[in-house]
């Protein structure tokens, strides 16, 4: 079972039926260098199907932390966007989630009514920083 696209057909089709276990199965056959491109090869739904049901699904963390970022890059940024990427930050602390953040700081995606629950939630040195030159370019420091 070394051909991976054939893989991730599998994956696709185990997302698709929502067979969480067989999805685990199929990840955990390829090498962990594999799988930690899995993010990049998979479908879109497969991807939003692994984040959703991440606790259901007993993969490596590493490999776990990189398809939930990946489904967050993906999506438009938005405060409901933002609400989901709070709740699974807070759970499982993916520093790639405070990279998405500060990505979306650096290009202006976030909101004025956006930096309190930021705040109250990152707190690493590069988010402070991030925040503080987002506050200047915006006239709010």
């Amino acid at each position: 079972m070394s051909d991976i696209s054939s893989v991730i057909k599998m994956i696709d089709n185990a997302a698709i039926q929502q067979d969480y276990k067989e999805i685990e199965k199929l990840i955990k056959i390829l090498d962990i260098s594999d799988q930690h491109e899995l993010h990049s090869l998979l479908n879109e739904k497969t991807i939003e199907v692994i984040t959703e049901h991440k606790d259901k699904i007993n993969i490596a963390s590493s490999v776990k932390e990189h398809i939930v970022w990946f489904h967050f890059y993906k999506l438009s940024w938005s405060d409901e966007m933002l609400d989901q990427l709070i709740n699974i930050y807070k759970e499982e602390h993916y520093l790639a989630l405070e990279s998405r953040v500060i990505s979306a700081m650096k290009s202006d995606e976030i909101d004025v009514s956006q930096i309190e629950k930021l705040e109250c939630v990152f707190s690493s040195l590069e988010f402070k920083k991030q925040i503080e030159n987002w506050k200047k370019r915006n006239s709010l420091a």
